[in-house]
This record gives C-alpha cells, structure tokens and sequence, in this order.
C-alpha cells in the first residue's frame, strides 16, 4: 500500500520532492502506526466491502476499520459476524485469483464489541486472520483492557511464522476517563496495562463521539472537538499521559462524525499542533483532505533534517533554512524524528506546494 497511489507519476513528480514509500501488515510496527491515516468506518454487514477494495472502488483508501459495535444494531450482531466472515473468505479469493495483489491491500482492522467476540473472531477468520492489521477495541477499560491485549498475545505466540504481527487499538472513550474525579487514577491504570503489552499497542483512539453523550453535547459541523470544553480538557489529559516522548504512543485523533467537511480540515490541523497522527472517519469523502494533511511541507522537512544533521554537540541552535526561525537542537529533536517518519509514509512536497494541491487532483465520487 502506499499513499496518494491515485496520482499520475507526472502529478506525483510535480507535487512531491520526496514520494511516499510503500507499507503493507508486515512492516514494523513504528510504520504501521503512523500508516494508518483516515482510517475509514464501514459496518461489518456491508455486502460489498471485498468487492469496493479489491476492485478499488474507494479511491486513496488506505485503511478500513470494519464495525461490529455501534454500527451495528444489538440484533444484527450475529449477521455481522456472518457477514464480516464470507466478505474476508471473498477478499482472500480475490487475492488467490490475483485479482487483488497483496501490495493493494488496504490495513484493514476489526472492531468488535466484547473479549468474547474477540475470540470468536480470530476462530472463524482461520487463516484469513492474517489479511487484518489489528482489531479495535471500543470503551477500553482497566476491567476489560488486559483480557484483550492477553487474547492478541496468545494468537501473536501460536500464529504460523509467515502471517503478520496482530495489534490492539485501544479505543478511550468511557465515563471514568472523561469523568474529572476518576480521570487521572484510570488513564495511569490503563497506561500500566498497555505497558505490559506495549509491543502490541499500535496505537491510543480517542471517542469524542461516546465522551460527548456523557454529557448530552455534539459538536456542530463548523466547529472541532476542541471547542467543546469538557472533550478538550479530556483530550489534554490523554495527550499529557500517552503523549510524552518517553511513553512513545500514537495517539489517533477523534471520529469525525459528518459528512460536510467544513470543521474537518480545522481539526484535523488541531490534532496535529497537538502531536496527534489519524483520524477515524465515516465517508469516502474525508479521505483526501486528511490524508493530504500529514504530507510533510519542504519547510518542515527542511527544519527537521538540520536539527537531526547538527545533533553533533557542535551546536545548540542555528537559523532555518527558509530563515524566518531558529531550530534548537535538543528542544525540537524529537518533533523532528517525527516530522521524518511521517515523511516516508505521506511524503515531502515541493517547496511551492501545499496539501491542498493534492486535494485538486481526481476527485472521483465514491457511490
């Protein structure tokens, strides 16, 4: 899979200084989890989903999250699993018959709904496990949170030596982590569960969706999630917990839950000033104008190959290249050892361009 895969080679050459590199599940862990992108919601009793990927209905879908839980009603769970079971035995067909090739698959991932589920799951799927990424885990807890991550861990130990690692994308979205008086004592007991399995920690979501009914609040579609003050000062606290350079989480940012894209672009910015990477979304529409945005500018890529070029001790700050700043090495470090890996994933534009020239290019309606 690689990012923007949609372009000419005479529209990537004049967009990009440097292209994005290509992935797939087998890539290390540190790739994949800043791989994930506008990872899109389709429900998991959506007949078609094999068929919209291995005939590349969806243009620049790069990786899917298909729904066992709130997208689908409490009695069309065991047509969902059913469903989700024939569309994955479909996908791999396709791929026998080279009608997909493995580097045109999508990082899919599942979101189920119970640790039962979970086991249930990785039973039926059989083989075809080995096409997912990672499941989702929805309101993950410090009751729930271990028996998912010890279920990930005995698959990960027993699995064939061919067939990809499997990952654990805790989903933090319940009452004790928004609540004020329970928040900070169960984002620490949570972040010591995902220490015990930080080898399989792809990355931390965040549900501002569920946060918000907590409190009877939605936000509108011209306004961000930061704009609601109780999801803000929850966020903050994540971010303060998982965020850290020494904790070294990917932090996903929040659903973006209409289909208008006038609040999108704005938070999308927002949770990437806030040192968040991905966007859970829930229309084909989303996809490029997020995906452009974590294409890095030649400014950015500039700045971070000096800092990491001049972190020699013979300097402590130095003028940037575009000379409207001054990069200090030890402080901006790690912002730019960031700014690099997601490089190679998204890809650096030439110095006259910005994200929004890759949003000009085939726009193609998703039916």
């Amino acid at each position: 899979m690689r990012y923007f895969n949609y372009l000419t080679a005479d529209e990537e050459k004049a967009l990009f200084y440097l292209p994005p590199t290509s992935f797939h599940n087998h890539s290390r862990k540190e790739i994949l989890a800043y791989s994930i992108g506008a990872a899109l919601y389709m429900p998991a009793t959506r007949h078609t989903f094999a068929e919209d990927i291995a005939f590349g209905k969806i243009e620049g879908l790069v990786s899917v999250i298909l729904d066992l839980e709130d997208a689908v009603g409490e009695n069309e769970v065991h047509a969902a699993e059913e469903s989700l079971v024939n569309q994955m035995n479909k996908l791999a067909t396709f791929m026998e018959v080279g009608i997909l090739h493995t580097d045109n698959l999508p990082l899919l991932f599942v979101r189920v709904r119970s640790v039962n589920q979970l086991n249930y799951l990785i039973e039926r799927l059989e083989e075809n496990v080995a096409l997912l990424t990672g499941f989702v885990f929805p309101k993950f807890t410090a009751d729930n949170g271990a028996a998912y991550f010890e279920i990930l861990e005995n698959y990960n130990d027993e699995k064939p030596s061919s067939a990809p690692m499997l990952y654990g994308l805790p989903i933090l979205e319940s009452g004790p982590v928004i609540y004020k008086e329970s928040r900070t004592h169960t984002l620490q007991t949570i972040k010591e569960i995902l220490e015990k399995y930080k080898n399989l920690v792809l990355n931390v979501r965040i549900g501002a969706t569920d946060f918000s009914s907590l409190f009877g609040l939605r936000r509108s579609p011209d306004m961000t999630i930061y704009d609601i003050t109780p999801i803000r000062d929850c966020v903050a606290d994540i971010i303060n917990i998982f965020g850290r350079v020494d904790a070294s989480y990917v932090i996903s940012g929040p659903v973006w839950e209409y289909f208008p894209q006038k609040g999108l672009v704005r938070e999308v910015i927002m949770d990437k000033e806030n040192g968040m990477i991905g966007k859970t979304i829930i229309h084909p529409t989303h996809i490029k104008p997020v995906q452009s945005l974590y294409a890095v500018t030649h400014e950015e890529y500039t700045d971070a190959t000096s800092i990491i070029t001049n972190n020699n001790g013979d300097h402590g700050v130095i003028k940037s290249a575009y000379a409207n700043k001054m990069n200090e090495i030890k402080p901006h470090l790690s912002w730019a050892r960031r700014i690099l890996l997601r490089s190679q994933i998204y890809g650096v534009l030439h110095e006259q361009q910005e994200y929004d020239g890759l949003l000009l290019k085939h726009n193609r309606a998703y039916v």
